[in-house]
């Protein structure tokens, strides 16, 4: 193999495949990325760990058509340090080792055999795909990711739901104290049959990463692993959590009162707020806790002694109201709704199980945060 390209050319689409790989584990290969230089004039740059498969193409000049895989923290780290606008040759000598030039600069690394390298490969039967846009996908799994588990004793947790039904589709997130869930209608969806995907965490946030390209994504949930295609010839592939996932409509809490809030001046008060605690306090359920009451015009949010935030707000009752929550899972939730609007309504009732968070204007992306219970 030996193909002539630049920095440009290779770091930003190696950065986005090295996600897949597993440098932290004790099989070599799978801390590896593998190279394979088409007669074409692509080179494909994919990474795996058996459980995810990340691919994506750039254009170079081949010279001479072949494959090898190389260390991906190496080679990525070596492809950074070189001068930009720079032309880079890479080629595979005889001896096994990789040869990089740059200007005057010569770097060998050594190479496994790309034969041994894991091949992921996907039952077609009963897959489902939709066409949508890139960056609207990114954005839904934006809207879920703070709320997914990591390393939850429960698996299923640790990670999304992808469901496609007949309105479209939804991702939801869940860590068993709060819930995101983001919807988009997709046209043609109610002839489609019913299919929920559980995605691994890995998965997601790597996904979000590829999906920020821009440009069309098909989406395609099997039986047992999600797949997204692009325009641009990327793929990523995942194979799904085993696992029931829980019933999130049944969660969802009845609501009779609502209240209006400015999403800056809320995430602004409990930023105030934050600031008044210590790393030690994080750990510690109870200092983390935040009062949050309601009154018709003015919602109040206090954290102890140590600090005290009165906002403007509209509610619809005269009757106050008064709940506790961990003040970052309330930090998380109007992150989620500043992203996407200027005010937000929170929804409760007298029996307070949770109160919901949504923007004012639109039905999601929707948060629920279960209260403290003191």
């Amino acid at each position: 193999m030996i193909i002539s390209t630049t920095k440009e050319s290779l770091a930003s689409p190696l950065a986005l495949v090295a996600g897949a790989a597993d440098t932290r584990g004790t099989v070599p290969m799978l801390g590896t990325v593998l190279l394979k230089a088409t007669e074409e004039g692509q080179l494909s740059m994919l990474c795996s760990d058996t459980g995810m498969l990340a691919r994506t193409l750039t254009p170079v000049e081949v010279k001479k058509a072949g494959e090898l895989a190389v260390d991906v923290r190496r080679f990525f780290d070596l492809v950074k340090a070189v001068p930009e606008k720079q032309p880079i040759e890479i080629s595979l000598e005889e001896k096994g080792t990789l040869l990089v030039k740059s200007g005057r600069s010569r770097f060998r690394l050594p190479t496994l055999a790309a034969a041994d390298y894991p091949r992921m490969t996907p039952d077609r039967e009963g897959r489902i795909s939709v066409t949508m846009n890139a960056r609207r996908l990114a954005d839904m799994i934006s809207d879920i990711t703070s709320s997914m588990a990591d390393a939850d004793l429960r698996p299923f947790l640790n990670g999304a739901l992808f469901t496609l039904d007949k309105v479209g589709l939804w991702i939801v997130s869940t860590d068993g104290h709060r819930m995101n869930v983001s919807h988009e209608p997709i046209l043609g969806a109610d002839t489609l049959e019913p299919r929920n995907v559980i995605v691994q965490r890995k998965t997601v946030l790597l996904a979000k990463k590829l999906l920020g390209q821009g440009g069309n994504v098909t989406l395609t949930l099997g039986p047992k692993n999600i797949q997204f295609t692009f325009d641009n010839g990327a793929v990523l592939l995942g194979t799904a959590i085993d696992g029931t996932y829980p019933n999130w409509r049944s969660v969802l809490p009845s609501t009779n009162e609502k209240v209006s809030v400015s999403t800056d001046r809320f995430a602004n008060a409990l930023q105030m707020l934050a600031a008044t605690s210590d790393d030690k306090e994080k750990a510690d359920a109870m200092k983390t806790k935040v009062e949050m009451n309601f009154t018709k015009t003015i919602t109040t949010l206090r954290r102890g002694e140590s600090g005290l935030c009165e906002l403007e707000s509209e509610s619809s009752t005269d009757k106050p109201f008064e709940l506790a929550f961990n003040i970052h899972y309330l930090m998380d939730a109007i992150s989620t709704m500043r992203s996407v609007c200027d005010e937000a309504v929170i929804s409760y009732s007298a029996t307070a199980t949770a109160i919901t968070m949504r923007p004012k204007d639109k039905e999601y992306p929707l948060s629920v945060v279960m209260p403290l219970r003191v």
